[in-house]
């Protein structure tokens, strides 16, 4: 009587995942915030207008969106609050072990995906979606005609899923016009302006350690972070307080300073102090 649980294997290539968050830790824009909350009127409504109303012999079942913007702008986080709302399951499709060199394998695993979740109330994500639902080519050899093959079946199968299918890219542009024109929504994860900084590190920030020497709105103006750069700052400055003061932590500037630095150095990025 347990709900099934696939497990992460070569025949279903997928991981659930799931969040402690809440809307309230969500930062974006109020545009893509209505924008996500047209997902879930639909999720909560669909019954009413493809039975009731009679749509269903014109709508397809189903509901796509395009979730893309730089990285560590809350795609994932989003992703998983939209399942967490509406109770059902997310799994993020690992493309790495979807994709093959070989021919008809890619489509097969992507078949597997598909009909594992087909008929099981479960949203479906594909992070990083550019390198199977990229652009399609002229076909100049026979590896062009297998990519371009790779994608009229995904075409297929996306548009036939009942459930809710979800795409994850650092640019729009990366993806093949076809699925755009399939998609019911197409939402923009921008990077945090200053406000949306400021939110971040009051969000992010715990209670429990003291951070009153911190000077948050200077940090919001100056440094351009994400919500996951936040986090990983806020960890990193975290450890190196616990190794000054491990009875009364304090978070100081020069901790968040370094911390930030190190941000920077990830993505080769040059930073004013």
């Amino acid at each position: 009587g347990a709900d099934f649980k696939p497990v992460f294997n070569s025949e279903f290539p997928a991981q659930r995942i799931y969040t402690k968050l809440d809307w309230s830790d969500l930062v974006l824009e109020q545009d893509s915030l209505d924008r996500i909350q047209e997902i879930l009127n639909w999720m909560e409504h669909r019954e009413l207008i493809l039975e009731t109303w009679g749509l269903k012999k014109m709508l397809k079942p189903g509901y796509r969106s395009l979730f893309y913007g730089p990285p560590g702008t809350g795609k994932t986080l989003t992703a998983s609050l939209l399942g967490k709302t509406i109770g059902q399951d997310v799994y993020r499709v690992d493309i790495s072990k979807v994709v093959s060199k070989y021919i008809g394998e890619t489509e097969k695993n992507l078949s597997n995906v598909f009909d594992y979740a087909e008929n099981k109330s479960w949203i479906l994500f594909f992070d990083e979606a550019d390198s199977i639902f990229g652009t399609r080519t002229s076909v100049q050899n026979s590896n062009d005609a297998h990519a371009n093959q790779t994608t009229s079946f995904l075409l297929q199968k996306i548009e036939a899923h009942p459930g809710l299918v979800l795409l994850a890219s650092n640019n729009k542009g990366n993806i093949d016009s076809a699925f755009t024109r399939r998609f019911q929504s197409i939402i923009e994860f921008k990077k945090p302006n200053k406000e949306q900084r400021l939110a971040l590190w009051n969000n992010t920030l715990p209670d429990t350690i003291s951070h009153d020497q911190l000077d948050l709105d200077n940090l919001a103006s100056n440094y351009e972070l994400t919500g996951s750069n936040i986090l990983n700052i806020v960890q990193k400055a975290s450890l190196l307080a616990l190794n000054r003061d491990a009875v009364n932590p304090a978070l100081i500037h020069q901790d968040i300073m370094y911390a930030i630095v190190q941000e920077y150095n990830k993505e080769d990025k040059l930073i004013n102090r």
